[in-house]
């Protein structure tokens, strides 16, 4: 059995979020994962993991998003403010992944 696509892309940024998912994220195949009463973030397109890996952060995240690839259910602004709540409790600033996550995401 193959594990969702969701399950293989959050384990893939388990070490550049530092931990599990702090949101639900939902990929464009219809799978799943992360906290249920957390924020969703769905990702619409494989460009969305290009762009959030090659571009960490807010760069990454606003391309992302304006085009379409990425969109947050329920207030924006809510699931910003979680989200730079998670950076700054986990440290998490400048993190990039390193070269072996950005292969397995592209598997």
């Amino acid at each position: 059995m193959t594990a969702a696509l969701a399950d293989t892309i959050a384990e893939v940024l388990r070490p550049v979020v530092g931990g599990e998912l702090p949101v639900r994220l939902v990929v464009w195949d219809g799978s799943e994962t992360g906290p249920s009463g957390a924020p969703v973030v769905r990702l619409n397109s494989p460009d969305a993991i290009r762009r959030l890996l090659w571009a960490p952060g807010e760069l990454g995240a606003a391309q992302a998003y304006v085009t379409g690839e990425l969109d947050v259910d329920g207030d924006l602004n809510a699931t910003l403010e979680h989200l730079w709540k998670v950076v700054r409790d986990r440290g998490l600033s400048g993190i990039r992944p390193t070269p072996d996550q950005l292969a397995r995401v592209g598997r």
